[in-house]
C-alpha cells in the first residue's frame, strides 16, 4: 500500500468493535480525557481551550478518553455526611450536559472521527441497568452509545501507519505512580491513558527505537466541586488538560501538552490561549 492509498481510509473495528482503527493521517488528533462534564457548572478552561485551539490545528481526530460522565448519583460510594442528600444530578442531567459540550466537538467540520473510548465511570450507566432491570437489556437506550451517536464507541484507539501501529490510546491499562512509562514498558507502542488526572509523558528507548508513555490528565477543573466530597477536600496531584497528537508520513511524531492552570491560564508552546 503507498502512502496515497493509506491516506484515503476509513477507519476499522477489531476484535467485536472494542477497537477503533484510525489511520494515522498527516496532521493532528486531540485526546480530551476525564472530562467529567457536570450539570450546573461553567466549561472548564481546558474544555474552552480544546475547542479554541481545535480551531487552529484542525485535528482530524477527537478522541474522549473516557469518563465524559461523571455518574454520581449511580455511583458504588455513598452520599458524603457532608453533601446533601439529593443534591447529586440526575442521570438525565448528566446526559444533556454531556451531549451539549460534546456536540461542540461534532459541530468541527474538520474533525472525521469522533471517539469515546469508555471509563469506568461511563461504565456505571450500563453496570447500574444491567443490576436493576436486566430484563431490558438490548433495548434501545440501554447502552451509553444510544445516546452519543456521533461518536464511535470503544474500549480502545489505535493509530496505524502502513507497515505497524503508532499509538494506543485508551481510559486506563497499568496504573500505579509511573504508569505512563509502564503503559508504553507493557503495550509496545506508544500509548496514552486517562484515568489518575495526570498530564506528564515518560519516553522509553530501546533497540527498537523510542516510544511514548503520556498520561492525558482531565478536562475537568481539578478542584471542581463535584470532586470536593471525592477527595475529602484533600490536595490532589492531578492537572487539567490534554494531549495534542503529531503524525507525518503515518507515523508518529510525538505528543504536545496543553496546560489548564490554577490561575486561570491555558499554556501551549509557552503562550496563554486562554
Amino acid at each position: 500500500m503507498n502512502l496515497t492509498e493509506f491516506r484515503n481510509l476509513n477507519h476499522k473495528t477489531e476484535r467485536n468493535h472494542a477497537r477503533v482503527v484510525l489511520p494515522a493521517l498527516d496532521g493532528c488528533a486531540f485526546v480530551v480525557s476525564d472530562q467529567h462534564y457536570y450539570p450546573g457548572l461553567e466549561p472548564s478552561p481546558a474544555h474552552k481551550a480544546s475547542i479554541k485551539l481545535a480551531k487552529e490545528l484542525r485535528p482530524f481526530a477527537i478522541i474522549a478518553n473516557g469518563d465524559a460522565i461523571d455518574g454520581a448519583c449511580i455511583s458504588r460510594w455513598p452520599a458524603s455526611s457532608y453533601e446533601s442528600l439529593g443534591d447529586q444530578p440526575t442521570v438525565a442531567a448528566e446526559l444533556d450536559e454531556s451531549r451539549t459540550r460534546l456536540k461542540e466537538y461534532e459541530d468541527l467540520d474538520f474533525v472525521r472521527w469522533c471517539v469515546w473510548n469508555m471509563g469506568n465511570h461511563d461504565a456505571r450507566f450500563e453496570t447500574r441497568l444491567a443490576a436493576k432491570a436486566p430484563e431490558y437489556a438490548g433495548i434501545h437506550g440501554f447502552q451509553l452509545k444510544d445516546h452519543f451517536p456521533g461518536w464511535l464507541p470503544a474500549w480502545t484507539t489505535i493509530f496505524e501507519g502502513p507497515t505497524r501501529k503508532e499509538v494506543m490510546v485508551k481510559h486506563r491499562f497499568k496504573g500505579g505512580e509511573y504508569s505512563a512509562y509502564n503503559n508504553a514498558l507493557k503495550s509496545g507502542i506508544s500509548c496514552v491513558t486517562g484515568h489518575d488526572h495526570k498530564l506528564w509523558v515518560k519516553a522509553h528507548t530501546d533497540v527498537n527505537g523510542t516510544r511514548w508513555g503520556i498520561d492525558a490528565g482531565t478536562i475537568s477543573d481539578i478542584y471542581s466541586p463535584h470532586f470536593q466530597n471525592y477527595t475529602e477536600d484533600n490536595p490532589v496531584d492531578w492537572q487539567s488538560g490534554f494531549v495534542v497528537l503529531h503524525f507525518e508520513g503515518g507515523r508518529f511524531m510525538g505528543p504536545e501538552l496543553v496546560w489548564a492552570l490554577q490561575d486561570g491560564r491555558v499554556l501551549f508552546r509557552g503562550v496563554d490561549i486562554a
